[in-house]
Parts: structure tokens; sequence; C-alpha cells
């Protein structure tokens, strides 16, 4: 089959948009859930995660999701948060959608800009003669999350077709790559179609023909505007604090032997002296980057994987498993026990 769209995260880790999480924030208000202290623990309290130009790292949303899938262990949340999906959430992304020519044209320009979204995993729409497939990725491993995120994406794509083309999606097939869940009945009423578990990979397969579906909200006038808006934000977060996001991306590469900030300024051509000035005209350090890739990783490896917190420890360059927890602790203001266990 051949790729016909293709989002990618890794590249971008600390820097994922939160319409995702605006619609969690607000679908889980609708069910009775206290906000704020959902976001004190997980340690984002203070943050406006429902402006649409906002942003996330990759292991804040992890913490989040997990936070949240804590209220509702057995219930299907990422499938009830996805029927709770519109294009308004989505803001200047769903307008885009909403009037490309086709269902074809809305996928390529939804999968371009999917990063203002900002889901967590690798995602590709592939299609021959007679099949369409949505292929999903755990690119940044997820660890238990997905299930939750596998939901939440699938769930989201099959009330967006509804919206846009006045009809349900004829799924064919739906494969995933983990053991059904308590609520796995729930899958065949969502999808109606044949859902496999214990699957090589994550695949919403239909028809191709779906892809030729003329939209009726169609307008290629504003269809442009809307995509120049979102290539200007996708610009905003590439190039804000630019060099601080290619040093953040080398520590993420070398947590367990950062290089020093000699190294860094020999790896871009100045001398320290220099980097050290440009760090601090964007407001910040060797060191507070150093802390901020920390952190993440941690979050990351914590929520993520079933990695032992000295193992954790050892990965992000300390030798010693208490001066790493004693860091931990200093940076939450919780042990990495109590952070993995979702405790204040």
């Amino acid at each position: 089959m051949d790729i016909l769209a293709e989002y990618m995260p890794t590249e971008h880790r600390h820097q994922l948009g939160t319409l995702d999480v605006a619609l969690l924030l607000n679908t889980l208000e609708l069910r009775g859930v206290d906000i704020e202290q959902l976001l004190i623990g997980s340690g984002l309290s203070g943050l406006d995660l429902r402006d649409s130009n906002g942003k996330l790292t990759y292991a804040d949303k992890l913490s989040l999701f997990s936070i949240a899938n804590q209220h509702f262990p057995d219930d299907g949340l990422g499938l009830w948060l996805g029927e709770h999906a519109s294009l308004s959430h989505f803001g200047v992304l769903g307008y885009a959608l909403s009037t490309s020519q086709d269902v074809a044209e809305a996928i390529k320009s939804g999968f371009k800009y999917l990063r203002l979204n900002g889901p967590i995993f690798s995602v590709k729409l592939l299609v021959d003669s007679d099949l369409a497939a949505i292929q999903i990725e755990n690119t940044l491993e997820v660890g238990d999350l997905l299930p939750f995120c596998s939901e939440y994406f699938l769930s989201s794509i099959v009330s967006l077709f509804k919206e846009l083309t006045g009809e349900p999606l004829s799924i064919n097939r739906l494969s995933l790559p983990y053991a059904p869940p308590n609520y796995a009945e729930r899958y065949q009423s969502r999808f109606d179609c044949p859902v496999h578990f214990k699957q090589r990979m994550c695949e919403l397969r239909f028809d191709a023909s779906v892809l030729s579906q003329p939209l009726l909200t169609h307008d290629a006038t504003t269809l442009k505007r809307y995509l120049a808006s979102c290539q200007s934000i996708v610009e905003t977060l590439d190039s804000e604090h630019l060099l601080t996001n290619q040093i953040k991306t080398i520590f993420y590469q070398t947590a367990a032997s950062v290089p020093s900030i000699e190294q860094l300024a020999y790896e871009f051509g100045c001398s320290s002296r220099t980097l050290r000035r440009d760090l601090i005209t964007q407001g910040s350090s060797y060191q507070t980057l150093l802390t901020e890739v920390r952190v993440e990783l941690a979050k990351e490896l914590l929520l993520g994987t079933a990695m032992s917190i000295d193992d954790i420890g050892e990965r992000l360059g300390y030798s010693d498993p208490a001066n790493f927890r004693r860091a931990f602790k200093s940076w939450l203001n919780k042990t990495p026990a109590q952070f993995r266990n979702g405790l204040t």
C-alpha cells in the first residue's frame, strides 16, 4: 500500500499542541471531574490548557492522560471522549478540514498539521486500489496508555467523518495490538465492524472509495486562508526558542552522558561564552535545559515503561540511585514511586 499522508511526532516531543487536551478537560468536566484538582495531580496547575495555541510536553500529556484514566479505569474513556469530538474542538485545523474538497484532502491537511492537535504516536494513511488504512505506530512508547490513546484518536475519527460527510464511516476491520479491555464490547458498538485484539499493529481499514467523497462545506478560498493560519502556527512553534529546542533534542538523545557546554558550543560553531549569552537572551541556560529534559524523560519513563527507578536514574546519567531520587523530589515534590503511582 502507498502512503498518502503521514504524521510523525518524534522530532517535536517537547512541543505538542493541546487541542486534544482541551477536549479532554471540557468533556471530563461534563462528568463531574474537578479539573483544577486533576491539573494539580498532574503537576500542570496554572497552565491554560484550553488555549487553542497552547503547547505541552509529551511527558506532561502522559501524566495528564494517566491521571484522567484513574477516574474512569474500566469505562472506555478514550471511546467516550472521541464520541464528543467535533470540528469546533480543533480550532483553525477543524475549519480547514471542513472546507476541504473531499475526504482525502481533509485527511492530508489534518495529518500535515496534526501537531496542532498533538497526538503522541505516529499515524499513516495508506491506500491501494480498493482499500485504505489508518495505521497507528506506538513510536514514543506510551505504555499502558496505548488503549486510551488509540481509542481517543480512532473514536474521534469516526465522529469527525460523520460531521464532515453527514454519513457514518463504514469500517471493514479494526486491528489493535493489545489485549481486549474489560469493556471490549464497547468497541463493537462504537466502530460497528469486526474488532481484533492482540494484533501486530493498530489499523483501521475501510474502502478506498471513501477518500473521494466530496464535502458539502468545501470552500476553496476559505480553505486557503485556514491552511495559511495552520502553517503560521506551526512555524511559530518551530521558530520560538529554536536554539533551546535544538539543545534539548541533543540532551534527549544523549541523556545518559550529555555533552558539556563547551562540547555543545563546538557543535554550534561558537564559544561557550557566546552560547551562554545566546541562551540567556532566550531566557534559559545550559543547566535549565538539562533539568527540563531530565524531568520530562523521568516522567516519560516512569509512566510509559516498566523500568525500575534505579534503571531510570542510570538512564538519565545518575550513577547513584539516591541522587536521582533526591533530584526528582526537588523537581516535583514527589518521589519517583509516588509519581508513578499517581500519589500526591
